[in-house]
């Protein structure tokens, strides 16, 4: 990676995504005396922030400086690590959640706009198999450290670890150089509109059926995420087991990810993609299952996200290269923004079923309904050309 841009922007993802507390967040909520109620509301006020913000924050980006915008949320990030760390007003932590949700949505597209436009669009393949093995490296070196950290309550050493994570991602994207507004490339930029946006989303057939994909499978895969650690502890696993079933899933998924590029040599990519995300949908079902045996939950766990692994490089660069570059941020906090979309649905999914079903059903069942969305728009999406 001689570009110097793409180094600055791997070494970002390393530590913007390392979090001791992410895969253990509900676990530490309880642990500090906070009811499920109040979780479930920091976590929609998070998802409902960062819905509302996503659109407006990439517009100001695009308009008005991306690294800015970047450095604004890994700023408010640190406010939000801080707030765990000191604050246990459950008020006070439902406000430092919406935090995050806006400084989630000035980082979302932001910093990765300026490294995309400082490439070639033949190698985002390639480059977006590296940020993925970053990506997961980076959450498999915290979910394992953050196991340990949770099995000894030792929160307050993995959340200082965190803010120091945060404050060097901070240092890093101040060193990222972003194009001048006088660049060609860059002026594009001056003119845009949100009725530009929604005008190149209602004409690209591409972009719909990517931002339905994100929506349906937020819907099933975002709550699994955040109740991952209780899922595995309600089937007797401890925290240890669940920091190094999430840290072997991770570099399982990024070391199967590298192989991503010579097998789209020599298959379909369109068709590759579509059976990985089948059999994702179906490792997860497999996970859900409540009489699925207790040893076999990790492997199914890491075979969904190893499935996920070998397609998400192919979905992301058709997303990519049927963006326009003068709305690359705008377009990508339309992603995020369905992503969000999606999670909160399920979080109202959740509260309507909650008292009649327990997580791992509702999961279950989120997980059919998203499928039936989810399938079709794969379809779409990879028999598609820009």
């Amino acid at each position: 990676m001689k570009n110097r841009t793409v180094l600055l922007y791997m070494m970002f993802v390393f530590l913007s995504n390392f979090s001791t507390i992410l895969y253990f967040l509900t676990v530490y909520l309880e642990f500090v005396g906070l009811s499920m109620v109040a979780i479930s509301s920091m976590m929609v006020a998070y998802q409902v922030s960062k819905f509302i913000l996503e659109v407006p924050t990439g517009y100001i980006a695009d308009r008005f400086g991306r690294k800015t915008s970047g450095l604004v949320g890994v700023v408010g990030m640190l406010g939000y690590y801080a707030a765990l760390l000191f604050i246990r007003s459950p008020l006070l932590l439902i406000g430092a959640f919406a935090l995050k949700g806006f400084a989630v949505a000035c980082v979302s597209g932001s910093i990765e706009a300026i490294y995309i436009d400082s490439v070639s669009q033949d190698q985002l393949v390639r480059l977006n198999v590296v940020e993925r093995f970053v990506f997961y490296a980076s959450y498999a070196i915290s979910a394992c450290v953050g196991g340990f950290i949770s099995s000894v309550g030792a929160y307050l050493i993995g959340l200082s670890a965190d803010i120091i994570a945060m404050v060097l991602a901070l240092v890093v994207v101040v060193c990222i150089p972003e194009m001048r507004r006088g660049d060609t490339t860059a002026t594009p930029e001056r003119g845009i509109s949100p009725k530009m946006i929604g005008a190149a989303i209602a004409r690209n057939g591409i972009l719909r059926s990517a931002f339905i994909m994100d929506c349906s499978q937020a819907f099933a895969f975002v709550a699994l995420e955040d109740f991952f650690s209780l899922l595995l502890a309600g089937r007797g696993m401890n925290a240890v087991a669940s920091g190094v079933t999430i840290a072997v899933q991770l570099l399982a998924s990024a070391s199967m990810g590298l192989i991503v590029p010579s097998v789209i040599a020599h298959v379909d990519k369109g068709r590759f993609a579509r059976i990985c995300g089948i059999v994702r949908l179906s490792l997860t079902a497999l996970f859900l299952i409540p009489f699925t045996p207790v040893y076999l939950l990790p492997v199914f766990y890491v075979l969904q996200t190893v499935a996920y692994s070998l397609f998400a490089p192919i979905k992301y660069s058709i997303f990519q290269n049927a963006v326009d570059s003068s709305m690359r941020c705008s377009l990508i906090s339309v992603q995020s923004q369905m992503v969000a979309v999606g999670a909160i649905l399920f979080y109202l999914f959740n509260a309507a079923l909650s008292s009649i079903a327990g997580i791992r059903v509702i999961l279950l069942v989120a997980l059919g309904i998203s499928s039936l969305v989810y399938i079709p728009a794969l379809f779409r999406l990879t028999s598609q050309r820009p």
